[in-house]
């Protein structure tokens, strides 16, 4: 275990609409989550303030927060000129008489303009009384008018932190694609503050504190829609220093909300589960296998691919990554290979397995445009480089997963009893209700099955009919419950564990399945053995 006081930036309580039924919203299940992952503190908004009413959602707020100590509230808030809400300086003494330290404006869903002329006079208020702001954002460009995920642009946050200075921002919500944004941003306004529980780009935190520093880095877990295990595990396993991981945890937000003391921890406990505990530590596991079922690789030196900043993302890089949750393998495709040259990609992964034989087992990329002689590509990618593994890209060749192109090649993993990595597509199950029963020897691994618990319901209704598909989990969403909720209804046996690494940081996707209330048999088989077998099954 670890003695850092942990307190959460980001996450929301109360019923709101557009809700699955498997998703948690009662203040008890977020007490309860924050004992088992050892989560102190956590700073909570009302879904009512932004879905409904600004004021009626504080006052249901308020009953929700005598619930316990350790929660501290967000008044959400928006401008006050049609008379929906207080003038700012009477809205700043609610919050003083009602003990609240943070505020959260949502533009977007409350239909009004994020400008000077709309909100001017609140964030002077909240400027000069040093009242923290929260606002969830990261896209550069206009959203759909109802995306609640960005309810500020990015070009906005600028143009208000170059009118308010001094005014704490806390930005919620941003993406890993809008690094090369947020540099520009952090560097010009140096009260803007991150939480990354969305945020999971590779090394982001020690990469962001490197360039800003860790005052201005925040904890936070987007519970209860995301595992907030995932975004603990995210501090704990990052190569900081503990001083810097202290602060990340819970210091920097106490300071930002004037807290007198900080929350108390919790009483002694025994942990049994000895893949929890040593999360819990942020020691790597040492007598778990762990295979990492869906990765990626970049060239050497790669810093950036493309959209995104891409740091750490080659064969040498991910190797010593890995080691610090005690990952022994990982099944990679090239992102070059999935993105735009299959040559150039295989050659990048075969090279990786070269080099690193007893831990990278590599997906093959293959795109029917570009293919003239099947023949020769399969007996160079699966003959001589010895790939195990069968990568199509739907959402890069645009060819439906059922189309004939793709024949010749899941007709030789099938002889061969090869395993295929399928992203979701736009007709998904019924592409893979035609698909799968024509090729029982290969093994279809359902790519980013856990990212929502529809896409899980779809997934496991395939490999309910079908006994040679499987689960794999990874996604930003790192939904709260569903691997437990994909365990429930197909067994352990027949889930993954995979991490889209590096395009997000493989360390909450670790966390994720660490914090699931599974047995530590159940994640056994998940971190490793499940994936070991189906290594083991391909036929050289």
């Amino acid at each position: 275990m670890n003695d850092r006081c942990y307190i959460d930036a980001s996450a929301m309580i109360g019923r709101r609409g557009p809700k699955d039924q498997e998703t948690r919203v009662e203040t008890e299940a977020l007490l309860e989550e924050m004992e088992w992952c050892g989560i102190h503190g956590a700073l909570v908004a009302h879904w009512t303030g932004k879905e409904y009413d600004p004021s009626y959602g504080n006052r249901k707020l308020l009953q929700e927060l005598k619930k316990s100590p350790r929660l501290y509230g967000v008044w959400s808030v928006m401008p006050h000129h049609t008379g929906e809400m207080a003038p700012p300086a009477d809205v700043v003494k609610e919050m003083r008489d009602n003990g609240i330290r943070a505020a959260k404006m949502y533009p977007r869903t409350h239909h009004y303009f994020f400008s000077e002329d709309s909100c001017g006079e609140l964030l002077s208020a909240f400027e000069e009384e040093n009242i923290l702001l929260l606002l969830e954002g990261g896209a550069m460009y206009a959203p759909d008018i109802f995306d609640a995920a960005n309810q500020v642009l990015l070009t906005e946050l600028d143009a208000m932190l170059t009118r308010h200075p001094r005014l704490h921002v806390l930005l919620q919500g941003s993406r890993w694609d809008a690094t090369r944004y947020l540099h520009t941003l952090m560097s010009r306004h140096r009260c803007l503050y991150m939480e990354f529980s969305n945020h999971q780009a590779n090394h982001a935190l020690d990469v962001y504190s490197g360039w800003f520093g860790a005052e201005r880095m925040l904890f936070g877990t987007g519970a209860l829609d995301k595992s907030p295990g995932a975004a603990k595990a995210f501090v704990d396993y990052c190569t900081l220093p503990d001083e810097q991981k202290a602060m990340i945890a819970g210091k920097n937000l106490a300071g930002l909300l004037h807290l007198e003391q900080m929350p108390m921890p919790y009483g002694a406990s025994t942990v049994r589960d000895p893949i929890l505990r040593a999360a819990k530590a942020g020691q790597p596991l040492r007598d778990v296998l762990v295979i990492d079922a869906h990765a990626h690789i970049a060239h050497d030196g790669a810093q950036g691919t493309g959209f995104m900043h891409f740091p750490f993302s080659d064969a040498a890089s991910m190797v010593a990554h890995a080691k610090t949750m005690g990952m022994s393998a990982a099944c990679i495709s090239s992102w070059i290979g999935v993105w735009s040259d299959y040559e150039e990609g295989n050659t990048i992964v075969y090279d990786a397995m070269r080099r690193f034989p007893r831990f990278y087992h590599g997906y093959a990329t293959l795109q029917p445009q570009y293919v003239k002689d099947w023949k020769r590509e399969l007996a160079k990618v699966h003959g001589r480089y010895r790939m195990g593994g069968i990568k199509p890209y739907y959402p890069r060749t645009g060819i439906p997963y059922n189309d004939k192109g793709w024949a010749p090649w899941f007709e030789y993993g099938n002889r061969h009893r090869c395993y295929v990595l399928i992203h979701p597509s736009d007709n998904f199950s019924a592409e893979m209700n035609d698909l799968i029963p024509r090729y029982p020897d290969l093994t279809f691994i359902l790519a980013h099955s856990g990212g929502s618990f529809g896409t899980a319901r779809a997934a496991i209704e395939i490999a309910k009919k079908f006994s040679n598909a499987v689960l794999e989990i990874t996604l930003t969403s790192v939904t709260y419950r569903v691997i437990e909720f994909m365990v429930h209804h197909v067994g352990a046996e027949r889930v993954l564990f995979g991490t889209d690494q590096p395009m997000r940081d493989p360390i909450p996707q670790f966390g994720w399945m660490a914090y699931a209330h599974c047995s530590p048999a159940e994640k056994r088989k998940m971190f490793g053995e499940n994936m070991r077998a189906i290594l083991r099954r391909v036929r050289w």
